[in-house]
Order: structure tokens, then sequence, then C-alpha cells
């Protein structure tokens, strides 16, 4: 009898870490294969709407004719320089001072950073579903490009991890980014802290780094460390350019709200030891998208549950049937039960 339960338990840890390497294959590769699609829709869904981008304008034009109009009497005298005729055109589309709104989930720029090899398309919004398909801006923050502090978050190692190598980022190291409006180029500058490097550590709740610091940047918030959400790792560039349009934020800060929503802010105040404007009330946490979805937990537990019992059923149709044979017609249906049980668990969980 002891030896059944032994022999049981040592099966249940067996299969428990089969599952458990099975989930981090998942997540370092999975995740990967996932956001590479996401990606190259993305590319081709960006790449359409930068072709169907034409400058704003009036387009004249001025015609010349080149013959005698018909029925001129020949006795009538002929100018040097025939009457002309302007043909007024109005172009359409948006411009380089236009701003541009994407959807959410939708492409809304090209981020590349070349000492870290990041390509990335980035999408409008850093919700969960936002960020599996790349690095997502945060829609209450300028677009990059535009006046203010532009911010974006990524994944370190799942899901493509885009931003995985952000801490070897120094000071002086250039970024690019392409939206509807322009190519922008950023230069990252050192931490409020440590002048020589180029990120600096903070917890999810700060979110002063994503405040309007009466210049234009562009900020990068990742989880840190890696395999954690433990803490944020932030990156913070200066726009070369001059800026273009004011913010198509989704909820524009209003001018002096503090970033509580109470009181406030004047130029060179002090917000998290970092002088600066805060922006709107309802600026997303740190954790928006990186923290994980608390909704997520109730389908995880039910496709968990749904594992669990097919696992039991097969076991017992192979008592009742054959082994191989009921092994074989149950792989198909649990592995797409597993592989939505993953993906419900990755979504429940912070992100790495």
């Amino acid at each position: 009898m002891l030896t059944r339960v032994l022999s049981a338990i040592g099966w249940i840890f067996i299969g428990a870490g089969l599952l458990l390497l099975l989930f981090v294959a998942y997540q370092l590769w999975g995740t990967g294969l996932q956001e590479a699609r996401a990606q190259d829709s993305l590319d081709r869904q960006f790449a359409v709407r930068l072709a169907n981008v034409e400058p704003t304008g009036t387009v004249i034009t001025t015609i010349t004719p080149t013959t005698v109009p018909r029925g001129t009497p020949a006795t009538t005298a002929i100018p040097a320089t025939p009457p002309s005729t302007t043909l007024v055109v109005e172009a359409t589309g948006p411009d380089a001072t236009t701003p541009v709104n994407v959807a959410p989930g939708e492409a809304l720029a090209r981020i590349r950073i070349p000492k870290i090899g990041v390509d990335k398309l980035v999408v409008e919004g850093v919700a969960v579903d936002d960020l599996r398909k790349g690095p997502g801006h945060y829609r209450s923050t300028p677009q990059p490009g535009q006046a203010g502090n532009a911010a974006i978050a990524g994944h370190r190692t799942t899901y493509g991890a885009p931003f995985s190598r952000i801490d070897e980022l120094a000071p002086g190291d250039k970024i690019t980014v392409t939206t509807l409006q322009g190519t922008w180029s950023y230069v990252v500058i050192g931490a409020p802290d440590d002048p020589s490097s180029g990120h600096f550590i903070v917890k999810p709740t700060d979110v002063w780094v994503l405040d309007d610091f009466s210049d234009n940047r562009l900020t990068l918030t990742a989880c840190h460390p890696k395999f954690s959400a433990d803490q944020r790792i932030v990156v913070v560039a200066k726009l070369v350019e001059s800026p273009v349009a004011e913010s198509t934020a989704s909820t524009p800060a209003a001018a002096g709200t503090s970033a509580s929503g109470t009181g406030a802010a004047t130029p060179g105040a002090t917000v998290g030891d970092v002088p600066g404007l805060a922006t709107a009330a309802d600026d997303p946490s740190l954790d928006e998208g990186l923290g994980g979805d608390p909704d997520a937990r109730t389908p995880a537990l039910v496709w968990g549950l749904v594992f669990f019992a097919m696992l039991a059923g097969v076991w017992r149709l192979s008592i009742c049937w054959r082994r191989w044979p009921a092994y074989a017609v149950a792989v198909v249906p649990m592995a797409i039960v597993l592989f939505s049980w993953f993906e419900q668990l990755d979504r429940w969980m912070p992100a790495r």
C-alpha cells in the first residue's frame, strides 16, 4: 500500500514538473511566436498607412493656352502673351502638423534602437492585449515627435522581449521613432540620480515618470528585474528636432493639473524627487499591461479544471479501453485545452 502511495506521489510531482516546463516553454517561445505574427500584421498595416499619407495644402497650377481661341476674328490683334488660367486644387490627407488618431491595439509608430537591436512596431495602448503585439504607447501621453513626454512600455522576457536589453542603454545612445507625422530622433540622457547611467529603477506606483517635465522627451518603461514585475526600469531620451503638433492624448492633461487630480502643479515643482509638471489625473499606472489582468483569474481556474478533468477521463479511458489508442484520441483536444489554460495563466500573472 505504501509503495502505491509513494508511486502516486512521485507521478504527481513528475506531472507537475512537466506542466511547469511546458508553461515556461510557452512563455519563452510560444509568446514570441504570437508577437512575431502580430508584428507582421502591424508592419503591413503601418506600411499602408504611411503610403496613404499625403501633404495637405493648396496646389496652384497656371495653364497657358497655346492656341488662338475659336471664333477670333482675323482682324483682332493677338496678344503677345496669351491669357492664362489658374487652376486651384485642394490636396487631401494629413501633413506633418496634423495629429493622427490611432485606435487602441493598432500600429502607431516604428521604434528603432540600434545599440540593442530593437526594430519594432509600437501599438496604441498598454493594456495586456496591446503589449502582446509589441511595445505599447501610453495613451494619456503625447505621441512620439510631439511636444511633451511620450511614453512607451514593453516586455523584457516574453512576447518578443522588445526591451530585453534596455538596461544596456547609456547616455548618448540614439533612438529613432517613425510615426505618420515623420521620423524623430531621440538621444538617451543620464538618470536623475546617476548622470552616467542610461536607466533608473522605480516602483510600479511611481507614475511621475509619465509626467510633463516642460521638455520634449521619450520615456521607455519595462519590468525589472528580468522574470519579475516587482519594479520598473526607466530610460529617458530627449527629442533632437523641434516637436510638431500638440498631444492627441485620449484624455489631454489640463494645464497645471497634478497627477493625483488635486491641486495645481507649478513649473519646477517636485514630483517624486524629480522636478516637473504632472499630467492628466487618470494617467495609467505603470502596472497597466505589465501587472497582469485580474479578470483572467477565473478563466485560468476554469481552463485548469477542464484540463485536469480531461486528464482524469483519459486515464479512466485507458483502463477501460486500451492505453495508447486512448492517448492518441485525447492528445489534440488536450493540447488545445492546455494552450488555452496557459494563455489565461499568462494573462493573469504579472508580466516578465
